[in-house]
């Protein structure tokens, strides 16, 4: 067989490039979602600080910009952990097809753990309904600030 024509299967240098490929790839936008969450997180703590200062001192204009500002940021980190969490989705496919092309070359079909590990609909959900939350939340707030 040429060399341009050998089966992937049987070129290990090329089945091991091509699974730490799809691996990165899944892992490293799997790590940009989580910074953007942790980003998240700590914005928003600074946010809920100024906001509960801002009412407390009654300053219920400036509160509620606080809360606008709130809702903005939740859109902008869903948004872009929802694309961050797309983009790792694509690896999905390639990386059972390799796992299943190792288990068999390796003769354990446990090995195939992606078919566990991606459940998009779940994630997806999850995200939904922690980013739904925050941005119920940030409307509360708002509507709070505005009538008092």
């Amino acid at each position: 067989m040429a060399a341009n024509k050998q089966s992937p299967e049987d070129d290990t240098a090329l089945f091991t490039t091509a699974l730490n490929h799809a691996w990165t790839w899944y892992d490293e936008y799997t790590k940009r979602a989580i910074q953007i969450v942790n980003f998240y997180i700590v914005a928003t703590t600074i946010l809920v600080t100024a906001y509960a200062s801002a009412i407390k001192d009654k300053h219920y204009g400036f509160a509620a910009a606080i809360a606008i500002t709130g809702l903005v940021l939740t859109a902008l980190a869903s948004t872009a952990a929802l694309g961050e969490l797309r983009a790792a989705g694509l690896a999905k496919l390639p990386l059972l097809k390799l796992q299943v092309l190792l288990a068999g070359k390796i003769g354990i079909k446990e090995i195939c753990m992606t078919e566990l590990q991606h459940r998009g609909k779940e994630r997806l959900a999850m995200v939904l309904t922690v980013f739904g939350a925050a941005a119920a939340l940030n409307l509360s707030a708002l509507v709070y600030a505005a009538t008092n």
